[in-house]
């Protein structure tokens, strides 16, 4: 080992961290601070660490190296409502985890045994010889040797900035000393006897333990090529839940999950504060914790920003989030009525000129666009921003996803995500490029048939703020899929095909899950959700008839119109007497706060383009 490394300490509370001493030097911190609570770091820290606090004032966020100078076996005290049980059950977990050391060749001479207050500790030599290294990547290494060597017998504790219990500190729950034990001396006690025994630290003196590596005894390797082991040896990884909101326990105990870690974190936090009442500090703390528990973590900076920015936001996570779906479990209070949401957050008037003053001073350039940026006739700005949904609706054949396929080329400052899910990816894609380049569908075919560079050059440049995908993840992982794209625009065309494996054969159902999805996602992502969606036959009827559309004429149930922010209908104006006139109107039917607009254009179905009627 390297000859200088620290331990992080706290004194009297877990909140006084963020201190560190040279290890030599941890011993006279226990002595002067006998009779105190007293924690260590489970790792070691490199001498970066002291620059790296002065900077930051905290070890969060450090990835320097690490160090082992020993491993802690964490052994809690077992549940039972009788004592006696419940006691001798602890006693009992401790020599099952000595059984494990010895058929893994470990001594009594590379551990020491103590009562850490209520359950126990096991002291362990390094006797895997873990390389000192980053500090992430000795966590999870750790982490996935000892889940793979002790299973379910022991807590797997061992993240990066984990604070244990310091040997010989008080615990003022107990009022006993986290004291050595003898294993001899164990066998023959009761649990009432190991408290009275551990009353008193004077005279107490651990064996000192032998630090080897065993043969036979390696590092897990947590090597990409090896991913599918190391999630294995997780699968049946010990964590308990109880019944108080489950599945914000279980997303927890998950640590990192595939593609979600901002969608977890952001469930968390609403949970956390909204439902549990802790503030921003206290929220920051279990969001640094949950990262801690990750192999790739997310960068302090983004954790901090979804914790404020979620608590800015005042929202609610409630149980058929699609977020929070999958971890859903019966044991929950909230399962029978799932009712999590039911509560709405109240802020005073403090609070309210406080967000309101954010909101005005917020730079809203990369987070909205002006329509009328991209039809200068208008007579008046009319604004989409992040966080809305905007559905359009219209008869089919009348050009609705063309409207909207020239709209988002007109906005190449915002990166666009567009679900096509109705139109081949060859026909959209052509679409595409008639309405960035004004060009026919001749003149597009021409062009690449005869692979002519300089408009294919002026094409790719055109389009290259769009991503386009033909196929449609389930609702519950959309977020995920949007959130690797890293789009701030979402189009979906249409809302009906998109597939939502959690609801049976219940359109309605259905149809109201997925609204709810996509208006959330829209808050959750900050980005803008643009849905395309039918109208009902009664309303086609009406159309055919004369009449108008209105907030109602969506297909199926009202849940869309409700959660949009934004309602628009695209129309043939002439659809009576001119039923092929390529004449449109895009009209409000809805706004939440942005005023009233109806504009008139001329649809060139040639090249998919729109321009103010003539």
């Amino acid at each position: 080992m390297n000859d200088t490394w620290y331990v992080e300490y706290a004194i009297a509370n877990v909140f006084n961290r963020n201190q560190v001493v040279n290890i030599e030097s941890f011993s006279d911190i226990v002595k002067k601070n006998i009779g105190k609570e007293i924690y260590r770091s489970m790792y070691l820290y490199s001498e970066d660490i002291v620059e790296y606090l002065k900077e930051n004032k905290t070890v969060v966020g450090f990835d320097g190296v690490q160090s082992v100078d020993k491993l802690v076996i964490d052994i809690d005290y077992a549940k039972s409502p009788d004592r006696d049980i419940a006691g001798q059950q602890t006693i009992d977990d401790v020599f099952k985890v000595i059984s494990i050391m010895d058929e893994l060749s470990i001594r009594e001479h590379h551990y020491n045994i103590w009562f850490s207050g209520t359950g126990f500790h096991i002291h362990l030599a390094d006797v895997y010889g873990f390389q000192d290294q980053v500090s992430k990547n000795l966590a999870y290494q750790v982490r996935s040797t000892m889940q793979r060597d002790f299973e379910n017998a022991i807590d797997n504790i061992y993240d990066s900035r984990r604070l244990i219990r310091a040997g010989f500190s008080y615990n003022s729950k107990s009022k006993t000393y986290k004291v050595p034990i003898d294993i001899k001396m164990l066998g023959n006690m009761t649990y009432d006897e190991v408290i009275e025994y551990a009353k008193d630290p004077s005279n107490k003196k651990p064996n000192t333990i032998v630090h080897e590596s065993i043969i036979g005894l390696e590092p897990m390797d947590v090597s990409r090529k090896n991913t599918n082991e190391v999630r294995k040896v997780f699968e049946n990884a010990n964590a308990s839940t109880t019944r108080i909101i489950t599945c914000a326990q279980h997303i927890y105990n998950a640590g990192q999950v595939e593609k979600k870690r901002h969608l977890h974190l952001q469930a968390l936090v609403a949970i956390w504060n909204k439902k549990l009442g802790l503030d921003k500090q206290g929220c920051l703390q279990l969001a640094r914790a949950y990262m801690d528990k990750m192999e790739t973590p997310l960068p302090m900076e983004e954790v901090n920003r979804i914790v404020v920015d979620q608590m800015r936001r005042e929202y609610n996570h409630g149980c058929n989030h699609p977020t929070l779906v999958p971890y859903c479990d019966s044991k929950c209070f909230k399962y029978k009525y799932k009712d999590l949401d039911e509560t709405a957050s109240i802020i005073n008037a403090k609070n309210m000129i406080e967000n309101l003053t954010e909101y005005y001073q917020t730079d809203w350039s990369e987070r909205s666009f002006d329509l009328q940026n991209v039809f200068p006739f208008m007579n008046k700005s009319h604004y989409f921003t992040t966080g809305q949904l905007i559905t359009i609706i219209g008869d089919t054949g009348l050009g609705k996803t063309a409207f909207v396929q020239y709209l988002i080329t007109q906005i190449p400052s915002m990166k666009c995500l567009f679900m096509s899910l109705e139109v081949d990816e060859e026909t959209i894609s052509r679409r595409f490029l008639q309405a960035s380049l004004g060009m026919s569908k001749n003149e597009i075919a021409l062009s690449c048939k005869n692979k002519n560079n300089e408009i294919l050059l002026e094409a790719e440049n055109s389009i290259e703020h769009i991503q386009l995908t033909c196929k449609s993840p389930d609702i519950q992982e959309l977020p995920n899929y949007v959130q690797d794209s890293e789009a701030k625009i979402v189009v979906v065309d249409t809302i009906d095909r998109i597939p939502a494996k959690y609801v049976r054969n219940d359109d309605l159902v259905r149809q109201e899950t997925i609204a709810n999805a996509l208006k959330d996602m829209a808050m959750d992502l900050d980005v803008i959700v643009i849905a395309i969606h039918h109208i009902s036959k009664y309303s086609s009827t009406r159309l055919s008839e004369g009449q108008k559309l209105d907030v109602h004429s969506g297909k199926g149930n009202s849940a869309i119109e409700q959660k949009s922010d934004q309602y628009i209908a695209f129309e043939n104006p002439e659809m009576v007497t001119n039923p092929k006139s390529m004449l449109r109107t895009v009209s409000s039917l809805k706004a939440r706060d942005e005023s009233m607009f109806k504009i008139m254009l001329n649809f060139n179905y040639d090249t998919f383009t729109f321009s103010k009627r003539k």
